[in-house]
């Protein structure tokens, strides 16, 4: 069984004291996951990341420049290497010799949609080439696996290779109780990477809105867009009475927040990107034992409803919307109940058995014959029907020749000669 595992990402983790992205969460419960099964794993983070409070932290880390990525892991003797999603497999100058585990937790060829767009086709030719190297896949939702098996097939693997996985999110501690904490009114938490295309405009104004007429209840917004500028909500509502701003906080900070909202809320417009991905900042309230509020699109969706942990509303339901938030904030529904649900939720999001096909391929793992991806093997395709079509004209070039040659052979030969002769006699 490979038992030292080298984990490769390109964020910072929730155990250190600065925020960090749903990358970073979810590699860090796989990792720690794996640790508690007793395998040595090193986490390699970019040297960007490098500050004293990481390099003092007890947790193994080796930090890489991605143009030595593939010397660290060789110097590092590591038995396999799981990479957090495939960008930072991009780093590779050349092929590793040990497996390689891709974790796959969302689309992100969709996110590049948005955010570079102008190299867009660049992106998934890329991704392509960079899936093909790899040697056996995760992903965090059974609605998942066919996309990516079509992306696989797409980079060579047959599509009954059996080597995609599906591991939902794992956090490897509970989050202590509440103990009793009581707000002088409720909150509205809202948290997490805030990307342009995740449109929550119309939520947000309905939320403040109601809060705003009932004069109770607050608006917690902790989160990002991810290139540090303020949030774009941010200038129209800095001054709210009802919005409380706080901007990006450690993971620990962030969990403490989610701990003292009466209620968790992702509400942003469904988008192709938003189904396929595996929606971590609604998760992670989940494992804190907040009650969440999403639209039915969430993959996260079928959960709250079935432990009671929480409400589903479809985006464009601003009735409903109303409704339910001014139940919230006027304490008219029974958020204890709601809690308990989100801790019943929150107990499968810590479930360790959600590892076994991960440590089952662990056991034996292998590289697989190299394939070549689909457009390498479409440019392979037509070098390969030139080259028979340069063939065939050879061949009919070399067959012509040979009738020329015959031709002139006969032309050449005393009885020919003497037959045109004669032919041409009897005409005349």
């Amino acid at each position: 069984m490979a038992r030292n595992i080298a984990i490769v990402t390109t964020e910072s983790l929730p155990c250190f004291p600065r925020p960090c992205a749903g990358g970073g969460v979810r590699v860090w419960g796989l990792g720690e996951a794996l640790r508690r099964q007793g395998l040595s794993c090193l986490y390699f983070l970019p040297e960007s990341l490098r500050h004293p409070e990481i390099e003092s932290s007890q947790v193994p880390i080796q930090f890489y420049k991605p143009e030595f990525l593939h010397q660290e892991l060789r110097n590092r003797n590591c038995e396999a290497a799981l990479f957090e999603q495939w960008q930072p497999l991009t780093f590779l100058k050349q092929p590793l010799d040990i497996p390689i585990i891709l974790d796959l937790p969302g689309p992100l060829i969709l996110e590049y949609y948005w955010r570079d767009r102008e190299n867009f086709y660049s992106h998934i030719v890329e991704k392509v080439a960079t899936l093909s190297q790899a040697d056996y896949f995760l992903c965090a939702l059974e609605r998942q696996r066919s996309y990516y098996s079509a992306w696989l097939t797409w980079a060579g693997l047959p599509p009954d290779a059996e080597r995609l996985a599906v591991v939902p999110l794992l956090l490897h501690e509970m989050p202590q109780s509440r103990q009793g904490h009581v707000e002088d009114e409720p909150q509205l938490f809202w948290g997490g990477m805030f990307w342009p295309w995740q449109e929550r405009t119309n939520s947000f104004r309905i939320i403040l809105e109601v809060l705003s007429r009932l004069r109770c209840g607050q608006l917690v917004i902790s989160g990002g867009t991810g290139g540090g500028e303020k949030d774009s909500l941010y200038a129209q509502y800095a001054d709210h009475p009802h919005v409380s701003w706080l901007g990006r906080l450690c993971f620990s900070e962030y969990a403490a927040e989610l701990k003292r909202a009466a209620v968790a809320i992702d509400l942003s417009r469904p988008t192709e990107e938003r189904r396929l991905s595996s929606d971590l900042r609604t998760g992670t309230a989940l494992w804190a034992g907040a009650p969440c509020l999403t639209t039915s699109q969430s993959p996260w969706a079928e959960w709250i409803q079935k432990h009671n942990a929480g409400w589903v509303l479809d985006y464009e339901d601003e009735k409903g919307l109303r409704e339910l938030i001014t139940e919230i904030v006027l304490e008219r529904v029974d958020i204890t109940a709601k809690r308990r649900g989100a801790k019943e939720a929150s107990l499968l999001i810590s479930n360790d058995d959600q590892l076994k096909p991960l440590l089952n391929w662990l056991q034996k793992p292998e590289k697989r014959n190299a394939s070549l991806p689909f457009f390498e093997a479409r440019f392979q395709d037509r070098e390969n029907r030139l080259k028979e079509s340069q063939e065939a004209v050879n061949r009919l070039q070399h067959e012509n020749a040979a009738l020329r040659h015959d031709l002139d052979s006969i032309h050449a030969n005393p009885l020919f000669r003497l037959y045109k002769k004669l032919t041409g006699k009897s005409k005349k």
